[in-house]
């Protein structure tokens, strides 16, 4: 079958090449000489014979000729050529054979297809000339006498047909040539942008191979996908050839203060679940010298409908950082515990000082005097909280905070936060209101964890817009106790969402406003929190509005 296909192909000059054009020129020779032979055997005579001869000898000259350009290459103009004298054979041999081997001219139409097959317009044009030079012509001269218009227009008749036939095939053929180049050129595109394509993939794989921080990219079903180096050398450190279990379960991860991560509460199985995070610090590997710091992010990469097709996880190693960070946490706690000392004398001596001052006689010396106490007090107390919330979250971060856990409904604490927050949300015009969903048991620390709400709710009536609401929901789920506060205010971009639980760190709205503060009650929260082996994580959008979503 392909040797049949490749004459086919040769036979309509689809194909260009001195193999196909030598099957074309073959073919056409013993389709022309088997009826000349046989005419000239049925009607011998000697001018017959020559003619027979002159005629078949055209187109084995092409053979030959072919044959001997076989290794070279067919030029162009003896692609123009051989057609033209097959042509001019098939007349030759219809002289020697007339009347006979008039049907011979029907052969012309084969040479005259393949010249417009092969040059389109040009082609046909030298096939219309062609026969009519060696077909028309010489039937005219030869075989009427007196030429009328009739005896011209029966002999015409042949190159109106070819150019009939001419018409008819270019059409086709220049659609399909259009079709072709159309084709080629969207194939070279194609390839240009597979190169680009494969270009940026080395890129990035180059890129990501060689970044210092490790990379993890999950599908929706929580498979890895990918990890660069950086990540392979993390994951030996987590999950080593000596541990049995390869599972996420058994991998080496710990909270700074020696205890296991929860296996609910680790990067991996976090992303899985679709949340994004910032700074998930904890320490790899068995302890030990060889133990590192790593704090994670991540991030869900989402399809066009808005679901979760995969998730990238960035580990960064902040052994030095976190090292340097801890030796900066315990000076400020215990440059924060030696201030609580005489702050308290300040604030105690001033309270002395103003009640000293009732067994003074009024005067206008005395009230400046009470008002300045009342300054001194007034900001002492201040800086006596921002001293307290200091320690606090130092304490927390350090893992040294004391916990004193038992059993309480934390929907009914929410409620209690709400209404303490109530006066300042009706200054403000806010709205308070909580969803609750049941009993919702939690083993925390009660006052702990009134700070985290406290902080939580009074930022949102802070932040939040005027005549606006602010909503806590409370529910249990399978992940544990989830408290939700949400507000209507100016919101976040995503990046000062990732930002707002560090320390001191305060978004640019916050910034703007008249509202004070230190940035470091979010980050108690945080630090609370996660003292409690819970998470915390904030979603955020401009003019949307904040949640803040606490997990226990």
């Amino acid at each position: 079958m392909p040797r049949i296909e490749t004459f086919v192909n040769a036979l309509l000059h689809k194909t260009a090449g001195s193999a196909f054009i030598f099957v074309q020129q073959i073919t056409f020779l013993v389709v022309l000489a088997v009826p000349s032979v046989s005419l000239a055997v049925s009607a011998p005579g000697p001018s017959t014979w020559t003619l027979v001869a002159v005629g078949l000898s055209l187109p084995a000259a092409g053979v030959v000729l072919l044959l001997w350009l076989r290794s070279r290459g067919v030029p162009r103009r003896l692609e123009v050529l051989l057609p033209t004298t097959s042509i001019v054979a098939c007349g030759i041999c219809r002289i020697a054979t007339y009347p006979d081997g008039a049907m011979l001219s029907t052969l012309v139409l084969v040479p005259s297809l393949w010249l417009v097959a092969r040059f389109r317009v040009r082609g046909a044009v030298v096939a219309t000339v062609t026969v009519i030079v060696s077909v028309t012509l010489p039937s005219l001269v030869l075989y009427v006498e007196d030429v009328t218009f009739t005896d011209v227009a029966r002999y015409s008749g042949l190159p109106v047909t070819l150019v009939l036939i001419c018409a008819a095939v270019l059409g086709p053929l220049q659609q399909l040539e259009a079709s072709r180049r159309t084709a080629e050129r969207a194939l070279v595109r194609e390839q240009e942008l597979r190169q680009d394509v494969e270009k940026s993939d080395r890129r990035l794989a180059g890129v990501l191979e060689n970044l210092n921080v490790g990379v993890l990219v999950m599908d929706a079903e929580g498979h890895d996908v990918m990890m660069n180096k950086a990540q392979r050398e993390i994951h030996a450190i987590v999950s080593p050839d000596s541990n049995t279990d390869r599972t996420e379960a058994g991998h080496l991860i710990f909270h700074s203060d020696g205890s296991p991560v929860e296996p609910e509460a680790r990067p991996a199985v976090r992303a899985n679940r679709g949340e994004d995070f910032d700074r998930f610090v904890f320490l790899a590997g068995a302890p030990g010298a060889d133990q590192r710091t790593i704090s994670c992010s991540s991030r869900a990469v989402l399809k066009p409908d808005g679901s979760r097709e995969s998730a990238v996880l960035i580990f960064r190693d902040v052994t030095e950082e976190h090292s340097a960070l801890e030796i900066q946490r315990k000076v400020i706690a215990s440059v924060s515990h030696e201030m609580r000392t005489p702050l308290t004398s300040m604030i105690g001596f001033a309270d002395l000082a103003d009640d000293a001052l009732e067994d003074i006689p009024w005067s206008s010396q005395r009230g400046v005097a009470s008002e300045h106490l009342a300054v001194i007090r007034r900001n002492g107390e201040k800086l006596e909280r921002l001293v307290r919330d200091l320690l606090d979250e130092q304490q927390a971060a350090l893992r040294v905070m004391t916990l004193n856990k038992e059993p309480f409904d934390i929907g009914l604490l929410v409620s209690q936060c709400l209404e303490a927050a109530r006066p300042s949300a009706v200054r403000h015009g806010i709205q308070l209101d909580v969803e609750s969903r049941g009993p919702c048991v939690v083993s925390a620390d009660r006052s702990r964890i009134t700070q985290v709400l406290d902080n939580l709710i009074e930022n949102a009536v802070k932040y939040g817009r005027e005549e606006g609401r602010v909503c806590v929901t409370v529910r249990q789920t399978a992940e544990g106790a989830v408290v939700e506060v949400a507000d209507d205010g100016p919101g976040m971009t995503q990046k000062e969402a990732s930002q707002v639980l560090v320390p001191f760190y305060r978004a640019a709205s916050a910034r703007r406003s008249v509202v004070g503060g230190a940035g470091l009650g979010l980050a108690l929260v945080h630090s609370i929190v996660e003292a409690h082996g819970g998470t915390i994580s904030v979603t955020s959008a401009p003019d949307e509005g904040t949640t803040f979503r606490v997990i226990l």
